[in-house]
């Protein structure tokens, strides 16, 4: 009999015990899976370990990392990290570690070289205009040499080459079928944490799966747009003999009447529609916050709704609701 509870959940009511990430749908193992699976159990002592706020702390006994993705320099402004970090700590949580993807820019740029020796990345001359959609032409760089892919990379990370003209490109297919995403590509903006140390950036489909290799994670948790890149971050570990984790995805929580898409409040920012990411009228946490929303009450919300693959879409009331009754319970009479 199947329960009405896995019908809603999906694959996110069959999460994987720590050290069984071979249980779980798609996962894919090589000769080395057992190996490297035993040596992550060593160093986690079979503890859950995420990598997305809030902590899972007791119940599932394991702990939380806040990891910030700071691989792009042009977009990143320090106002927007330290206001992450006071919104869980609002919502009255404290990751176990706070990390950024930069603290593993070393280890990152060495796994890069290792791709490229292994024949699986080469370094690609087409523009970032030819690289985007889903008809990009075969690059004519594909089959160059493993020797001048590592020359030119080394002088990618020295500077040598112009923003635009040069990236790194792994040898894969993605479930879209998009061929080969970019790994590696040039940003001369200075970094916010590193300085000018770098001018070489990993991309999000190469940092995303390393950094949580690097950390142990148990549980990789992404939103459903992801889904189609959980063949390249297995395909990335496993090419390069790392522990690889287990990415699982759930659905995105939207209301009505509002907008809570970070792509579209950017665009009402832009166009003065609305003054800034607090703005009263939005659903964002800093937003909800300055309205006068209890933290108790969007805690007891989202324990409530639970964590689904399908996308959820609700009426502002709903929330609303919960704020009354922490009000009714906290408000002096």
């Amino acid at each position: 009999m199947i329960h009405a509870l896995d019908v809603v959940l999906g694959e996110a009511a069959k999460f994987h015990k720590p050290g069984e990430n071979f249980t779980a749908p798609g996962y894919v193992t090589t000769a080395n899976t057992k190996r490297l699976l035993k040596q992550h159990l060593k160093i986690t002592g079979g503890k859950v370990v995420t990598r997305f706020p809030p902590e899972p702390n007791g119940k599932h006994d394991g702990v939380t990392y806040l990891r910030y993705d700071d691989t792009n320099p042009e977009k990143e402004e320090e106002r927007f990290f330290t206001a992450i970090k006071e919104m869980v700590e609002w919502l009255g949580f404290k990751p176990y570690k706070i990390t950024y993807a930069s603290d593993y820019f070393v280890e990152l740029y060495e796994l890069a070289l290792k791709l490229v020796r292994l024949g699986l990345a080469y370094v690609c001359h087409q523009k970032p205009e030819e690289l985007k959609g889903f008809n990009v032409l075969p690059s004519p760089w594909r089959d160059r040499p493993m020797e001048e892919s590592l020359r030119l990379f080394e002088d990618m990370r020295k500077g040598k080459i112009q923003e635009g003209i040069a990236t790194l490109r792994m040898k894969f297919i993605m479930d879209d079928g998009k061929q080969d995403p970019v790994a590696y590509r040039i940003k001369m903006t200075p970094h916010h944490r590193t300085g000018n140390k770098w001018c070489i950036y990993p991309t999000y489909d190469f940092t995303h799966c390393l950094c949580d290799s690097i950390e142990n994670i148990t549980h990789s948790l992404c939103t459903k747009e992801f889904q189609n890149r959980r063949s390249a971050y297995y395909w990335l570990c496993n090419v390069l003999g790392v522990y690889c984790p287990v990415q699982w995805e759930y659905g995105r929580l939207n209301f009505n009447y509002t907008v809570v898409s970070k792509r579209k409040i950017l665009r009402l920012i832009q166009e003065g529609i609305v003054s800034d990411w607090d703005d009263p009228r939005l659903f964002t946490l800093t937003a909800l916050r300055r309205r006068g929303f209890p933290p108790e009450a969007i805690n007891a919300f989202c324990e409530k709704i639970g964590v689904t693959t399908a996308q959820t879409t609700l009426d502002p009331s709903t929330l609303e609701s919960f704020v009354r009754v922490k009000l009714n319970e906290q408000a002096p009479r």
